[in-house]
């Protein structure tokens, strides 16, 4: 059975102070810790394909034993002057 769930919801400027100061260090303290950026990585192989660009791979251990190949694709979060994303390719 389906069950409505209702959230609340407040602009930056309605909240208090207090409520303001505990937004921005949760922001802070990694908010986004998430991967975010996975479909980004997804469709930026599939242009590479389109593009006739191979992209480097790594293979990555699985819990199972296993591996998978990784692409190459390097990404830091944007802190500071110099950050951003990278990728290793092959192209002829």
């Amino acid at each position: 059975m389906s069950e409505v769930i209702e959230t609340t919801v407040y602009k930056f400027e309605e909240l208090s102070v207090r409520a303001r100061e505990t937004a921005r260090a949760w922001y802070r303290e990694g908010g986004f810790d998430y991967e975010w950026y996975e479909f980004v990585f997804e469709d930026f192989g599939r242009i590479c394909e389109c593009l006739g660009v191979r992209l480097k791979t790594s293979p990555v251990h699985l819990v199972g034993g296993g591996t998978r190949d990784e692409p190459r694709i390097h990404f830091t979060g944007f802190w500071s002057q110099g950050d951003g994303a990278s990728f290793q390719a092959l192209y002829s």
